[in-house]
């Protein structure tokens, strides 16, 4: 059992600052053995006049306390794998990604007697143990270790805190391959991912709540009148998609019901030597798969308007996706395909809108909305 009666120490930070600490700001290295470390994270922060408010999360109260090395060490200690890690020295958190009052993703890295080790933590506001239980069935079953479609290994879920921890992928996710590989590079990555998804809905269990497509258009109503807010273009463009989703809506057959991912996309798939794994599984249902093969194109899109430019830079990784998934598994999702790439496109839209806006907000949400507009008149 790793021993964290040494010196511990907590790094808060990441590649570039939290929005609420400004450019200047620096990783933090807090030294400790049992203090609180929300009160170290005050001392640090209010010598350079931030409010202490914006580090903390009140939607998720077992925040704070995660973040407190000695009661992460004694949750740590009983993980799989770790008695062979020897005298835990230290022990450090960068933030990944924070959804505020719902869930914040924390990798943690530990220097040790056998080397750095580094898993993923995700604290949720809400108890998940659903989405441990779900990725330990996947693990079990057909998205082993060895397995070449896969999953990161589910370690444990702590109840108490709302804590679950995962394997630390190495390698490159399938997003980074976009925007920086050359074309060959960005066409495996393309149909690597079309090959995961196609193995995962024909395998994964079925164990989550079934997507209703009523209730996703009645979701898509309330986002289409939110738009109403900021007017102009983007509510006269977000109100017209919505009136074409809603007339294709009634020409939507029925589909078979598979196990669904709920936000496919090119970050959430690594690929690592041989193997493909996709991360991320706060949002898995049961549904059409053509949501996910939706998601995964759109998501492409987005990242080519926002990235590189041009909506239409990924679009021959985009197709080589769809061929191969195709392939895989057959065409019959390509009558439903154009509806939920336009929803997605709404979606997408919605969020970048009222939820994570970014320099040039504005000209990309017009550019989801335009396109979930081409897809419906095609």
């Amino acid at each position: 059992m790793p021993n964290f009666a040494r010196l511990i120490s907590l790094t808060v930070g990441r590649k570039k600052p939290w929005p609420c600490l400004g450019k200047g700001c620096q990783p933090l290295v807090l030294l400790t053995k049992e203090r609180n470390m929300s009160q170290s994270l005050e001392a640090y922060v209010n010598t350079r006049g931030v409010d202490m408010s914006s580090l903390v999360d009140e939607g998720i109260t077992t925040l704070q306390e995660v973040l407190n090395p000695a009661v992460l060490g004694r949750q740590v200690s009983t993980l799989p794998g770790c008695a062979s890690w020897g005298t835990v020295h230290e022990a450090s958190f960068r933030p990944l990604k924070w959804h505020k009052g719902k869930r914040c993703t924390l990798e943690v890295s530990f220097r040790t007697d056998n080397g750095p080790c580094q898993l993923i933590a995700k604290v949720y506001a809400k108890d998940r143990t659903d989405v441990h239980q779900t990725m330990d069935k996947m693990w079990r079953g057909q998205f082993h270790q060895s397995a070449q479609f896969s999953i990161p290994r589910p370690l444990a879920y702590v109840p108490s805190l709302r804590l679950h921890f995962e394997e630390k992928l190495a390698g490159k996710n399938a997003k980074e391959i976009f925007l920086t590989g050359d074309e060959k590079e960005q066409m495996e990555a393309a149909e690597r991912s079309a090959h995961w998804l196609a193995h995962f809905h024909q395998w994964a269990p079925r164990t989550g709540e079934f997507s209703s497509p009523k209730a996703g258009l009645a979701r898509m109503e309330r986002w289409a009148l939110r738009f109403c807010e900021l007017g102009g273009a983007l509510s006269e463009n977000a109100q017209l998609l919505f009136k074409r989703l809603r007339a294709t809506f009634l020409e939507v057959g029925p589909a078979e019901i598979c196990a669904g991912h709920g936000s496919f996309s090119p970050d959430h798939v690594f690929l690592v030597g041989d193997r493909v794994l996709t991360i991320d599984w706060d949002g898995f249902d049961a549904g059409d798969p053509a949501r996910d093969v939706a998601r995964f194109a759109v998501t492409m899109q987005r990242l080519a308007v926002g990235r590189m430019g041009s909506i239409t830079a990924l679009d021959s990784p985009a197709h080589a996706f769809l061929d191969a998934y195709i392939k895989t598994r057959g065409s019959a999702i390509l009558p439903r395909l154009p509806y939920y790439r336009a929803a997605t496109c709404l979606k997408l839209a919605k969020y970048g809108a009222f939820h994570h806006r970014v320099s040039r907000w504005e000209e990309k949400v017009g550019a989801m909305l335009l396109e979930g507009l081409r897809v419906l008149e095609n």
